[in-house]
């Protein structure tokens, strides 16, 4: 069988039996990107991806030998990176609640020291990237954050279309997100929530 073309699951499973690191090898390169494009989507991180697809081929090569005696792979990788997925969001929700503690309810919470290095850490990055935006975004972030203003009312206030009102959110958030991905790239959706830009980046 020639490497370079694509085989069927029954194809990899039953190379499985014979030769195991020949079959995750083709497993691994014809699958790798049809689940990293998955995972992506899910994320919106290339390196939390990556780490959510590599952990998917971990499981695998972990259970080859029971998968060899199967007929299905792509159904079984595919289980594997929605469940690796959900664990990243269970993850990403716990960090949401330590940050949010410092936010809003620090005083009324206890947290770990690590947490709350974590929480103070985030929050001044993003205090930081706020103070950097030119001052229209600052001022249509600060209207959208701090007065919880619609994108409606954001641009009658400011006499601007709807559109240039929403450009400006994603470009605050995308600004955002950059600085947040050499941090942590984890944090990311926690950072995006906490300063009130979730749902705005591209």
């Amino acid at each position: 069988m020639a490497a370079y073309r694509k085989y069927t699951d029954q194809e990899i499973l039953l190379l499985a039996r014979e030769d195991r690191e020949k079959a995750f090898d083709i497993a691994f390169n014809q699958y790798w990107p049809v689940l990293y494009h998955h995972a992506f989507k899910k994320v919106q991180s290339k390196d939390l991806a990556k780490d959510i697809v590599q952990d998917v081929f971990i499981k695998m090569w972990d259970n080859i030998s029971k998968l060899a005696e199967q007929d299905s792979l792509l159904p079984y990788l595919y289980t594997v990176l929605r469940n690796n997925t959900l664990k990243q969001f269970e993850k990403d929700n716990v960090r949401l609640k330590y940050a949010m503690n410092r936010v809003t309810y620090q005083d009324d919470f206890e947290v770990t020291s690590h947490h709350l290095l974590i929480s103070k850490e985030l929050q001044a990055i993003i205090d930081d990237e706020m103070s950097r935006m030119p001052a229209r975004m600052k001022e249509i972030y600060e209207l959208k954050k701090e007065q919880n203003f619609s994108i409606k009312q954001i641009a009658e206030q400011l006499g601007l279309s709807e559109q240039t009102v929403k450009n400006q959110l994603h470009t605050a958030s995308n600004r955002l997100k950059e600085r947040i991905k050499v941090y942590d790239p984890g944090l990311i959706s926690v950072a995006l929530m906490v300063s009130g830009l979730y749902g705005y980046v591209n």
